[in-house]
């Protein structure tokens, strides 16, 4: 217990629709899920603040379906240097999963590929998911064709969680692997906790592992200052 962690620790989550904070998200977290049996959904935009989980979703969809033995492809956009004939060479994918394509919104090599993307993956009865920042309007895309496609399926917003949802999802998950917060202690790491999916999950894996390590369940203020480094 001489090591201390900062905060966020997003790497040391595994994204998956199970160990995701719905908050008021159910309807896209549970459409996501399952849209491998859904004969109706083939495609769906998901848009949302930063830090709202998008791509946890995408990524937890991306990990069901290749351990369901389906061809799965996912690329985030952010800050990638990739061309945009990169969506020429989908072809034989169950599934495209595409994150951060608001990175590439004016870019018009993109937006044709990404026309031209949405348009073989309906002929092919295939299933394509963006995610994005924004919804899909003319006023972040210039080509209004796309804009007319991104609506082809459902677009869902993500909701950043509440301080009630934000609260349930923290003593739920320590309760799964036995822990409790004792008087004072979640509402330290609260103040000093970055509020997105990722980071709240880490913050519980970290605590599952040091209070293993010590032979305890019960979680103080002491006992989080010494497991994190906090501002």
């Amino acid at each position: 217990m001489n090591r201390q962690i900062p905060l966020p620790l997003s790497n040391d989550v595994v994204p998956a629709f199970d160990n995701f904070a719905r908050g008021a998200n159910g309807l896209a977290v549970d459409l996501l899920a399952g849209i491998g049996n859904s004969t109706d959904v083939r495609q769906v935009y998901l848009w949302g603040a930063p830090q709202t989980g998008k791509s946890h979703l995408l990524t937890a969809l991306h990990r069901q379906y290749i351990h369901s033995n389906h061809q799965s492809f996912y690329v985030s956009l952010h800050g990638a240097a990739i061309a945009p004939q990169l969506l020429d060479s989908l072809d034989g994918y169950d599934l495209i999963l595409i994150d951060d394509i608001d990175s590439v919104a004016g870019n018009a090599a993109w937006e044709t590929a990404l026309f031209n993307l949405i348009n073989f993956v309906r002929e092919q009865n295939g299933k394509i998911v963006f995610s994005a920042s924004a919804p899909p309007t003319l006023e972040l895309w210039s080509l209004p064709d796309l804009v007319s496609r991104f609506t082809w399926g459902p677009v869902l917003k993500l909701n950043a969680l509440d301080e009630h949802a934000i609260r349930d999802a923290m003593i739920y998950s320590a309760q799964q692997r036995g822990m409790k917060f004792e008087s004072g202690a979640l509402d330290f790491l609260l103040k000093r906790y970055r509020r997105d999916v990722s980071s709240l999950l880490s913050a519980i894996e970290v605590l599952d592992s040091e209070s293993l390590a010590a032979g305890r369940a019960s979680i103080t203020v002491p006992f989080l200052k010494r497991c994190f480094v906090f501002d």
